[in-house]
């Protein structure tokens, strides 16, 4: 008997990449793969120097994680990689804990949220 989650997941994650999804370039280095990618927002909070604390928005994007595949290999996010929707360039950061690029969108690794901040 299948997965009945997994399957649901599986079948979500296709309806929002045909229906609300964008084109956008995922690059490393000289590699790079033309993908659907979804645009999304965190809301973070950062202590800065003095004791300040500041909110900010970064861009995310969500992508699922099979179509990330450079030079004939699914890879993961790397910190430096860019994504370029249009004429605007996303470098993908860290997570607010410095760690992780990216994160699973639920709970079957389907989908990843990949952490970007605007280049240009």
């Amino acid at each position: 008997m299948s997965d009945l989650l997994a399957d649901a997941e599986s079948w979500l994650a296709g309806v929002h990449k045909a229906s609300v999804s964008q084109d956008v370039v995922y690059q490393r280095g000289s590699s790079s793969v033309s993908l659907k990618a979804t645009a999304g927002a965190t809301q973070s909070m950062q202590m800065e120097q003095g004791g300040v604390l500041v909110g900010f928005t970064s861009r995310d994007w969500l992508i699922q994680a099979a179509d990330l595949i450079l030079d004939g290999r699914t890879v993961m996010p790397e910190v430096g990689d860019t994504i370029t929707h249009g004429s605007r360039v996303f470098r993908v950061t860290a997570d607010n804990s410095g760690e992780k690029p990216f994160r699973d969108s639920g709970s079957g690794g389907v989908t990843w949220r990949i952490y970007t901040k605007v280049v240009r």
